[in-house]
């Protein structure tokens, strides 16, 4: 009867710690999901570096908070600080090496641009969320991969609110 009930517990132990893995919270009642392959690692100062080095220098500074990995691509959430979606959607953040695609925005909830140069396919992505901005740089080598999952509705429907 013991090992029924420790096996039980442990089943139950499993199935939730699966559940969180799937999503972080991010502030207020806001997550993030992650999909199948991506992984959420410690922000290191190796990886702060690399985050800041696909930067110009700007105005808006844009923190880095979480960082999520896969085989083909890493995803890196900042928390901007002392910014607009205005500010955000004014400025090309991103360094020179890399062309504007595309742009779109509201001017008031969200603003998205995608870039790319011969090798590195980059998306955008900011959004307010009660008063309170999350940014988000894509940045893969695969144009197939970054136009069917770092697009304004995939990045849109990553964000769950509870």
């Amino acid at each position: 009867m013991k090992i029924l009930f420790v096996l039980l517990l442990l089943s139950f132990f499993s199935c939730t710690s699966s559940l969180n893995d799937k999503q972080f919270f991010i502030f207020n009642n806001v997550s993030f999901k992650l999909i199948e392959g991506e992984s959420l690692i410690d922000v290191t100062s190796d990886i702060n570096e690399h985050y800041i080095s696909y930067f110009k220098n700007t105005n808006i500074r844009l923190p880095l908070f979480k960082n999520i990995i896969s085989n083909s691509y890493t995803i890196y959430l900042g928390i901007p600080y002392n910014s607009s979606i205005k500010k955000i959607m004014k400025f090309q953040n991103l360094d020179d090496k890399f062309n504007l695609v595309a742009s779109s925005s509201d001017s008031s909830f969200y603003t998205f641009k995608n870039y790319n140069n011969d090798s590195t396919y980059i998306s955008e992505y900011s959004r307010l969320f009660d008063n309170n901005l999350i940014f988000i740089l894509a940045i893969s080598n695969s144009k197939t991969v970054s136009d069917s999952l770092f697009n304004l509705r995939e990045l849109s429907n990553r964000f769950i609110l509870k």
